[in-house]
């Protein structure tokens, strides 16, 4: 029995934009603020006993254990997804990101009660790491089963907008604390505001959610009974192998991104020896490239389809990698603003288009639980091995940034092959067999 959806969504897209794009951007700006914090005060807040940039270590350490949570929440809040629905699973995550955000500004510091603090610390962390893992998945799925065929990349998008915006408001109010208290402020007690302002947020994220109605792609595997008791065990069986190529292709662009964003502030702060306020600003760089070109390539896909942006996006990774980093190291700041601007015209590109792209791969019974966990396992790698590799790579090779780059040429090459593979996959999970339970990963 199909399971299509209706030609006409019944929420208004308008609305459905808004609960992929807001509610992303609320639960993105938790994430990116604890990245950016990490960089300037936390270290010293909860590591002080460290030396600069051991604490830079230790606190990538705990925003990889994030990271390796989320795979976990893409597993727990895909099957609520799958089971109970997109709807519910997305007000849960904004909820559980929102007040692990929150608690984290009321956390004691190391000089308080030790080495208990940084447990908390890391505690909150996996309780973000939880929630990130189950959000993007669904709020991209609210676009793509809403949209007509020919539209999913472009409605596709509006969640992949929820990190450039994200990353603006994290970065403008972490700007804004450190010019308002200054650095002696900063690590005295105002590290804490960027993360008690999440509880300001939040509400406007679930009243938007709560506005919206089911996914009808959603509706029609429910009412046809094609749900799976358990989707993770269905996903590992049959469909292995579009969650393989998925989180290959979205590797390349979490390891720059996280790369540029993450790790380039603690090298400039250590390393390079710019401050807070001259080095900042390549993060609004990032996140202002990053949207322009999320809208661009959803827009261009219309016409030109996403392969070839895809495959532009992993070419230019592979290209510009290397220099990028050269640049970075020799020609501060102007040369870190370029790495990051150019970089994100490239991953800015891939990331508009990959959530359709990579949804289209797994079937409607399984694919809030795929997607999530291809786009998840694609962030630990990236955004969690990614800062803590770059990091030893520097401290051993005695400061030779460029050396940093040869992580995400190789990560560009393993996207390459994975975009390249996308199509083929799509057509196979459209096949009525596939629908009917016999899965794309099956060998044959």
């Amino acid at each position: 029995m199909s399971t299509s959806a209706p030609t006409m969504p019944r929420t208004p897209m308008r609305r459905i934009a808004a609960a992929s794009s807001i509610g992303t951007s609320i639960e993105w700006y938790d994430f990116f603020v604890f990245a950016q914090m990490s960089a300037i005060a936390l270290n010293t807040v909860f590591f002080p006993s460290a030396s600069p940039l051991t604490g830079i270590l230790l606190l990538f350490a705990t925003q990889g254990v994030g990271f390796v949570a989320r795979p976990l929440g893409a597993i727990i809040f895909g099957h609520i997804g799958d089971r109970l629905g997109r709807k519910r699973t997305l007000i849960s995550t904004l909820l559980l990101m929102g007040i692990a955000t929150f608690a984290m500004g009321l956390l004691p510091t190391f000089e308080q009660t030790g080495y208990l603090a940084a447990i908390l610390l890391v505690v909150l962390r996996v309780c973000q790491g939880l929630a990130a893992g189950g959000e993007w998945g669904g709020a991209a799925l609210i676009g793509v089963e809403n949209a007509p065929p020919a539209r999913k990349a472009l409605y596709g998008s509006f969640a992949q907008l929820g990190s450039p915006i994200g990353l603006v408001l994290a970065t403008l109010v972490v700007l804004g604390t450190t010019a308002t208290f200054g650095s002696a402020g900063v690590l005295d007690w105002a590290w804490r505001v960027p993360f008690l302002l999440s509880i300001v947020l939040v509400p406007i994220g679930l009243v938007i959610r709560s506005a919206i109605d089911e996914s009808p792609e959603f509706a029609a595997v429910r009412d046809n009974n094609q749900q799976h008791s358990l989707p993770i065990a269905q996903l590992l069986r049959h469909e292995w192998l579009p969650l393989l190529v998925g989180t290959c292709a979205f590797v390349g662009i979490f390891l720059t991104y996280y790369l540029m964003t993450t790790f380039m502030l603690a090298y400039a702060k250590t390393t390079l020896g710019l401050t807070s306020a001259v080095s900042l600003p390549s993060n609004l760089i990032a996140a202002v490239v990053e949207g322009v070109f999320v809208i661009v390539a959803a827009v261009l896909s219309v016409r030109l389809g996403t392969r070839r942006i895809n495959v532009f996006a992993a070419v230019g990774l592979l290209v510009w990698a290397l220099p990028s980093f050269l640049l970075a190291g020799t020609m501060p700041p102007w040369g870190l603003y370029l790495a990051v601007g150019v970089s994100m015209i490239f991953v800015g590109s891939a990331y508009g288009l990959l959530g359709a792209d990579v949804a289209r791969t797994f079937t409607a019974a399984t694919r809030y639980t795929g997607l999530s966990l291809s786009y998840n396992l694609a962030a630990v790698i990236g955004g969690g091995l990614g800062p803590i590799a770059a990091t030893a790579i520097l401290e051993r090779s005695g400061g030779n940034v460029f050396l940093v780059g040869i992580i995400p040429a190789v990560a560009a090459v393993v996207m390459l092959a994975g975009v390249l593979a996308l199509p083929a996959l799509q057509q196979r999970a459209e096949r009525p067999q596939v629908a009917a339970g016999e899965g794309v990963g099956a060998t044959s």
